[in-house]
Parts: structure tokens; sequence; C-alpha cells
């Protein structure tokens, strides 16, 4: 039974980053509906694409498969935290990311849930 996967990804912990990656891309070449969305600390990866290596490579692949659905704009500008570290929506434009600002200027996941996807958190 092909299932409906979104994959929230919070972690700013590259493994976990690299691992719902390698899920998301592992169901969705099995004819899995596959979404992803950068949340929260997980925003700040687009930084590491840059650098190249194993994020870099996944990041494209699942780009490539349409698998990204974006990112959160809140979190992206830092969560209104005011550190500049934390702010990446240049970096996450440049990398072809949409900003995601359906709920209250954050990532809603109801538009998934009423449409069957099961929500995977990281």
């Amino acid at each position: 039974m092909k299932r409906k996967l979104l994959f929230m990804v919070f972690t700013d912990e590259a493994c976990k980053q690299n691992h719902a990656f390698m899920y998301a891309l592992e169901c969705g070449k099995k004819g899995h509906q596959v979404r992803i969305i950068l949340e929260g600390p997980a925003t700040t990866c687009v930084k590491r694409l840059r650098k190249g290596g194993k994020f870099s490579e996944l990041f494209k692949r699942a780009k490539d498969a349409g698998l990204i659905e974006g990112a959160c704009k809140t979190a992206s500008g830092g969560c209104s935290t005011g550190e500049k570290a934390l702010n990446v929506v240049k970096t996450a434009e440049k990398a072809g990311l949409k900003l995601i600002s359906d709920l209250d200027g954050h990532a809603g996941i109801a538009r998934f849930v009423e449409a069957g996807y099961q929500v995977m958190i990281f």
C-alpha cells in the first residue's frame, strides 16, 4: 500500500537531517508520496549546501525528485531571535526553497493532514 508521508525536519543535528532525507528519498523511490519541510533549527542546514558533502548530495537528490515542499519562513528568518547566524532567508531562497508561512508566518501541516499524510518528525 502506497502512503503519503510528510517529513518535518526540526533538528539541527546533521546525522538526523541526513537520515530524514535518506528515508524520504527511499520512500519516494518506492512510490510513496513524500514531502519534506524544514522547520525550526533545521532551516540552518542550507548553510551546509555550499560546503558539499553528504547532505548537499541528499538535498540535491531530494530537490531534483521534487520532494522538498520548502522551509518555514519565520524559522528561516531566525524565529524572531534577532540572531544573524539563524537568519538563512537569502540562503534558502538561493537554494530554491519556497518559504512557507501559511500558519501565522510558520509552516502549517493541516493541509497535509487533511490530504491523508502521515507526519514524520525528525
